[in-house]
């Protein structure tokens, strides 16, 4: 009945596990049977007697426990259970009893911030450039008063690229060696969903940013053309200023340490799974045609992918939570 009465208040499944200190199976459960049978079915449920956990009696100060810090591994969390408790369990019944606390498996993720800045500065100076600098330029864009484009470079080492499969057996691959590299520096319409990228297998320099933003002018666009970018040095240089004057191109610099404000990392990392990751390439021949066939196929193949990815929404770090030292 809590559980109902939560998810009536607008509460989501796994926010109410959390709150009636049930797994989130368990919510589906309940709901499911709701659904079936209405209240008369969750009555013969509530009347069910199964065995009790002896880690029942000590959930509380283990959910705390595992609140403050969390563990890294099922065998991690016997052991502290073990000296927090005296009561020692399995493997399987350590995870039951994680899940059931509302514990799940989450890969931990990291907040890019300068050496000199706390998260909580750092956080409000994105917030301010989000705010008063991205926002308007995208909205102007979006109502077809110009055109933005997320800059970054991308460099493709030949090599590979290992990930999970399922399969029979675990697979092996011959590793690729050598130092070659694809490089790629694009620009990402963030409208028109659309890539403009300059290639090369040597390096990115003056040189080639200047290529690109001369490839952009060449589009002939109407209106505005801003430029978001971060602070390499390549991009930040007296030459390319001079030459996005020239051609009437604005370049909006992120704040350092802020890729999550450039929506064309989101493509780099498509690609990279898409082309690169459990996949053999016997040559750098190949490797660099995987790479190409991906990117031209970004407008046809993999448009309904890329329209739910490289939408406008970008993350934010105030409402995180934080590993403990």
């Amino acid at each position: 009945m809590n559980v109902l009465w939560v998810l009536h208040l607008g509460y989501t499944r796994k926010e109410a596990a959390e709150i009636v200190g049930r797994s989130r199976g368990a919510v589906q459960r309940y709901v499911a049977e709701y659904r079936k049978g209405g209240l008369e079915a969750l009555a013969r449920r509530a009347g069910r007697v199964g065995p009790v956990c002896d880690l029942e009696a000590h959930r509380d100060e283990l959910r705390q426990s595992f609140r403050d810090q969390p563990v890294r591994s099922v065998a991690e969390a016997a052991d502290r259970i073990e000296r927090l408790t005296g009561v020692r369990r399995g493997p399987t019944q350590v995870r039951m009893f994680l899940k059931r606390c509302g514990l799940s498996w989450q890969r931990l993720a990291a907040i890019p911030v300068p050496p000199k800045r706390s998260v909580e500065e750092h956080v409000a100076e994105q917030e301010r450039f989000h705010d008063e600098k991205l926002k308007p330029a995208l909205e102007a864009a979006l109502a077809g008063q110009g055109h933005v484009f997320f800059v970054d470079a991308a460099h493709f080492v030949f090599g590979t690229f290992l990930c999970c499969l399922w399969s029979f057996t675990r697979l092996f691959v011959r590793a690729a060696s050598g130092r070659q590299r694809l490089n790629v520096l694009g620009a990402w319409n963030a409208v028109t969903r659309e890539l403009i990228a300059v290639t090369n297998t040597t390096v990115v320099n003056t040189k080639t940013m200047c290529e690109l933003l001369r490839t952009i002018a060449a589009q002939g666009l109407a209106g505005p053309v801003t430029v978001v970018l971060d602070n390499a040095r390549y991009q930040r240089n007296a030459v390319v200023q001079a030459l996005a004057a020239q051609l009437k191109i604005t370049l909006l610099y992120l704040p350092s340490y802020s890729p999550n404000l450039n929506l064309i990392e989101r493509l780099w990392r498509f690609i990279r799974h898409e082309a690169l990751y459990g996949r053999y390439h016997a040559t750098f021949r190949d490797f660099q045609t995987a790479i190409h066939t991906c990117l031209a196929e970004l407008h046809t193949r993999h448009t309904p992918a890329l329209e739910k990815r490289m939408t406008l929404n970008f993350q934010t770090f105030e409402n995180v939570s934080l590993l403990a030292a």
